[in-house]
């Protein structure tokens, strides 16, 4: 890896860190949900100051090449992170659903409430 490009790499790895924590600052971002974002820019600062660090897991894992090796660490790393979503949004529909019917008895209560104040 060239100079240049190990820079630009550094570079990269910082400008993501401040966005995450600007995001997190602006609270648009959830501490819980971001802490795995945080963990992984400081990877990629890790991997860009010291590029060796890569190519030796590479080679201990079997890989025929570094980029293989990233590639494949991107690709793990968003199955993560589609997995937590997922467990995210299932929970998030359970509550929906849980809201949704208890909304539904309270205006099923307030109809028959109505409807016996009409009666007397």
């Amino acid at each position: 890896m060239s100079l240049l490009q190990q820079i630009v790499f550094i570079f990269a790895s910082l400008f993501t860190f401040a966005f995450i924590i600007k995001k997190i600052t602006r609270n648009n971002l959830a501490i819980s949900d971001s802490i795995v974002w945080i963990l992984w820019s400081l990877f990629l600062l890790i991997i860009s100051i010291f590029p060796q660090i890569p190519t030796v897991i590479s080679r201990v894992l079997g890989f025929r090449s570094v980029s293989n090796f990233i590639f494949t660490m991107f690709i793990f790393f968003m199955y993560i992170m589609l997995f937590y979503q997922t467990i995210l949004i299932s929970q998030l529909k359970g509550k929906n659903r849980d809201l949704v019917q208890k909304l539904s008895i309270k205006d099923y209560q307030e109809y028959l409430d109505k409807k016996e104040n009409k009666k007397k």
